[in-house]
This record gives C-alpha cells, sequence and structure tokens, in this order.
C-alpha cells in the first residue's frame, strides 16, 4: 500500500500542482467548445472572403453577371433537352406573366421564368430556375418576339446600331469587339458613318424608349455616356445607337 501511495501522488510543475502518476504529468485538455468555435469562426471567414471576391468581380465588371447568367442557363438547360449548337439565343426573363396571358407559349408562364429564343432555329423554351424544369419549348417567329418584348411583360437584349462619329476608320469594330467581350445577346444590326466626324464623347442613345438600363450598360462597356440623338443625325432602326467619338 506504501508503494502505490508513492506512485500516485501530487506534484507541483512550474509552482503550480498537476496530477502525476509514476512521475508523467498529464496535460489538461481544452474543452471540447473551444475546439468547435474554432472551426466554425474559420469556415466563416472562408465563405465571407469567398464571397467578397465575387462581390468585386461583379462590382469592376457589372455586365459580367448577364454572361455568366446564359451560360449557367444554358448548362441547366442542355442537360433536359437537346439545344441547337449553331446559334447562341437570346435569354429573356419574365416579368409580369398577367401581359403575355393571351399568348400559348406564356400560359403557363411564371415571373421569373426565363425565356431562351434561337431566332434562327425558330424555337423558343420557357424554362423555370427554381423547379429546374422546361415548361414550354414552341417554334416561334421574330413577330411573336417582338410582340412580348413590346408588352414590357419580358426583357430582351437590344439590336445596336454603330456610328463612326470620327474620321479614324474602324472605330466601330474595336467598340463591337468590346461590346461583344462584355455584354452577352447584344445583336450589332448595323455600322455605317455618322453625319458628322468631330465628335468628341462616345454617345449611347437608347432610341426604342424603352432600353434605359442596356444602354447604360453599353456605356459602361465601352468608356461612353447614356444622351439623347443629337440635332441633324440620322435615326437608325435599331433599339440603341452608338456614335463613336476618336
Amino acid at each position: 500500500m506504501k508503494l502505490i501511495f508513492a506512485r500516485l501522488r501530487k506534484s507541483t510543475t512550474n509552482g503550480q500542482p498537476s496530477s502525476s502518476i509514476t512521475g508523467h504529468t498529464v496535460k489538461k485538455r481544452k474543452p471540447i467548445w473551444i475546439v468547435l468555435f474554432a472551426v466554425v469562426l474559420l469556415a466563416s471567414i472562408g465563405v465571407g472572403v469567398y464571397y467578397f471576391v465575387q462581390y468585386r468581380r461583379v462590382v469592376q465588371n457589372p455586365d459580367l453577371v448577364s454572361k455568366q447568367e446564359l451560360t449557367s442557363i444554358l448548362e441547366k438547360v442542355n442537360k433536359l433537352m437537346d439545344l441547337p449548337q449553331d446559334e447562341t439565343p437570346t435569354l429573356a426573363t419574365v416579368l409580369n406573366k398577367d401581359n403575355l396571358k393571351d399568348q400559348d407559349f406564356f400560359k403557363k408562364a411564371e415571373n421569373g421564368d426565363k425565356v431562351l429564343v434561337y431566332t434562327n432555329n425558330k424555337k423558343a423554351i420557357l424554362y423555370r430556375p427554381n423547379t429546374n424544369k422546361i415548361i414550354e419549348v414552341m417554334p416561334v417567329y421574330n413577330d411573336e418576339a417582338e410582340k412580348a418584348a413590346a408588352t414590357g411583360a419580358i426583357s430582351t437584349n437590344p439590336k445596336v446600331a454603330l456610328f463612326n462619329g470620327s474620321d479614324k476608320a474602324g472605330l466601330t469594330n474595336t467598340v463591337e469587339t468590346k461590346i461583344k467581350e462584355k455584354i452577352a445577346n447584344v445583336e450589332i444590326a448595323l455600322k455605317e458613318n455618322a453625319s458628322k466626324t468631330n465628335y468628341t464623347k462616345t454617345i449611347v442613345i437608347d432610341i426604342s424608349g424603352k432600353m434605359a438600363d442596356q444602354a447604360k450598360k453599353i456605356a459602361e462597356a465601352i468608356g461612353g455616356e447614356v444622351g439623347s440623338l443629337p440635332d441633324g443625325e440620322k435615326k437608325p432602326n435599331a433599339d440603341i445607337l452608338v456614335i463613336v467619338a476618336k
């Protein structure tokens, strides 16, 4: 018994009491809640950093969202049905289903549904992102798409005219490249010279009167400013006009 009590004794380490068995110090373990708190804290920091990086990307390039949205929608729909591979569709969003109820294609539509319009292949697809389901597929013709857009019930992408407002050749080609790099589904309807060659600022004009947001995005993408049609300038058959300055 004396031998046992000799081995099980209280000792001191650096002036602090600690339990020891046969001379070996037993370290106290940290409470489990401290470990769990540290893990949760590190995970939260990681998530916060990720979303901050994504936010910065969008702020620096606001048009990145529209191109990524089209790519994302196409990837999801392509898993549900075969899509035309020889054409990039126009992406639209249903904003007011009540204004579309007289059209067969939109009878089952809900606000927020996405519409993929393949003009060359004459096909339209109504897709619902929140359920990942295809709601409707129908042949579509240009007048039907234009009718839906005219009601303001869906948002579509514009037809853009580019006018060279300087004496420097090739400026419209440069601007076209910039627009297509940053904004999805913009159709360049025509490129020609403006009535004058002494414009000092690149101007983006909403000819349709219904595409102010799209005009603003284009202006931001090319370093221009939104304005009105200058006196004496011809009005093109397009939704948006860009007059490019030197």
